[in-house]
């Protein structure tokens, strides 16, 4: 079977070397149960001209993610935060479908708030490679320790609706905004129903995703219920923490191009 494969590295949470296990990012009974088309992202960044037309790629038949966690890992932060988690989204798509895609309102969320922030973080370590542990040690014992609370001031997570189509990962990012002499270090995952992004001593690039760093300041077993409004951001391009829709994208473009060639005539 498919799901046996075997693959030699660095386990992206604990450092151990050798076998890896496919790892789902977002848990796999969280809506990624079913292949997901990969895209080469050289191939986008050479060819892409803000259509979601045929590009390379490759299709991943046991859904997003990839062998980045050693068993251990894979199998123990599965089991104490994999359900809690996908719970979690199942509200949100509930949500989602009860305000037909257009949530204007605060709703309510009965979730493990700890196991939820922890699988999230996880995700990050698998979508960030296996040199992120190394920089943030505490975080390996924060997801490694099921009973362990608190982020860092220094880390926030960040989330909101996500109704795209497609998903999109990156790890570590920087983003210089010129107009505000601003820079920002991120990294995001976006995945229906909901998208994430985590800031590393760094503002948030957009001030829209509402703050859920506070879900680390329970315990493990305890179950709270939260009244949270959060937006719906569209995710059509490649580019991290970009919000901008297709008309958008597509209109930026036609504009570019008729300033290059009033720029050439």
């Amino acid at each position: 079977m498919t799901r046996a494969r075997k693959k030699i590295g660095t386990c992206c949470i604990c450092g151990k070397k050798g076998n890896l296990s496919f790892e789902h990012v977002p848990p796999r009974s969280a809506f990624n149960n079913h292949p997901v088309f990969v895209a080469n992202i050289k191939e986008l960044i050479g060819n892409w001209d803000g259509e979601l037309r045929s590009i390379k790629g490759k299709v991943h038949q046991l859904g997003a993610g990839d062998y980045t966690l050693c068993e251990k890992c894979n199998n123990d932060t599965g089991a104490w935060y994999g359900n809690a988690f996908a719970d979690w989204a199942y509200q949100a798509f509930r949500v989602l479908t009860f305000a037909r895609g257009e949530p204007s309102l605060y709703y309510s969320f009965r979730v493990f708030p700890l196991r939820v922030i922890k699988q999230i973080v996880c995700m990050f370590f698998s979508s960030n490679g296996p040199g992120f542990r190394t920089v943030h040690p505490e975080l390996v014992k924060f997801v490694l320790d099921r009973e362990a609370r608190h982020l860092k001031p220094s880390i926030r997570i960040y989330t909101y609706y996500n109704l795209a189509p497609v998903s999109r990962q990156s790890g570590v990012a920087s983003l210089l905004n010129v107009e505000r002499r601003q820079g920002y270090t991120f990294s995001e995952i976006a995945y229906l129903p909901l998208g994430y992004l985590m800031t590393l001593d760094s503002e948030v690039p957009d001030k829209r995703p509402i703050d859920i760093s506070f879900f680390a300041d329970y315990l493990y077993d305890d179950r709270k219920e939260f009244s949270l409004k959060l937006p719906v951001l569209p995710v059509y391009t490649y580019f991290p923490a970009d919000y901008r829709n297709r008309d958008q994208v597509l209109a930026e473009g036609e504009e570019n191009r008729n300033r290059r060639k009033r720029r050439t005539n």
